[in-house]
């Protein structure tokens, strides 16, 4: 069966996200159910993946983007993998897992975002939220993937979340 997972800002003015599990309209209320199974703690320049905000020193996964334009990245924990923008002008963003290649396809007329394997199976559907306060949007991610494999998909949506969010903002003349 496949997996649901919703992402919301923790609060107004914060970069960070929480992610709970299902298809929720709307953020529950803190300490009540259902409570959110990761923590997205985002820097200028990373993404530390962990169970709870109370972890945040011992991250599952680390994202780290390198250079002036943010168009590498490293990722660490448990497992390693790096991830790169496809081009110049792209958001879509390719990662490696177990020497496995997987890329997310971005469409500019779209709010979906899909993560396809080597083979070109659908392993992930993001729906980005439009005209949402604090909904980002909702993760369904294909049964049968690892935990690290679900992990490297959680940690890497936020990531071409953010640069899409960065290309809106330079489009519209913003910092």
């Amino acid at each position: 069966m496949d997996t649901t997972l919703t992402y919301f800002r923790k609060s107004a003015f914060s970069r960070d996200a929480l992610v709970y599990s299902g298809d929720l309209d709307s953020q529950p209320a803190e300490g009540t159910l259902p409570f959110p199974i990761y923590y997205l703690d985002i820097g200028t320049r990373h993404i530390n993946l962990c169970r709870n905000a109370t972890q945040v020193t011992s991250p599952l996964l680390t994202g780290k983007q390198h250079g002036i334009l943010g168009r590498t990245a490293t990722i660490r924990g448990d497992i390693i993998s790096s991830a790169h923008r496809n081009g110049v002008f792209s958001n879509a963003w390719t990662f490696v897992y177990m020497a496995e290649e997987f890329k997310w396809s971005i469409s500019r007329w779209s709010t979906r975002w899909t993560l396809v394997d080597g083979r070109g199976n659908n392993v992930a559907v993001f729906e980005r939220a439009s005209f949402r306060a604090s909904k980002i949007g909702t993760l369904n991610i294909s049964a049968g993937l690892s935990e690290h494999l679900v992990w490297l998909v959680v940690l890497t949506c936020e990531l071409v979340h953010r640069t899409v969010k960065a290309s809106e903002r330079a489009a519209a003349g913003g910092p």
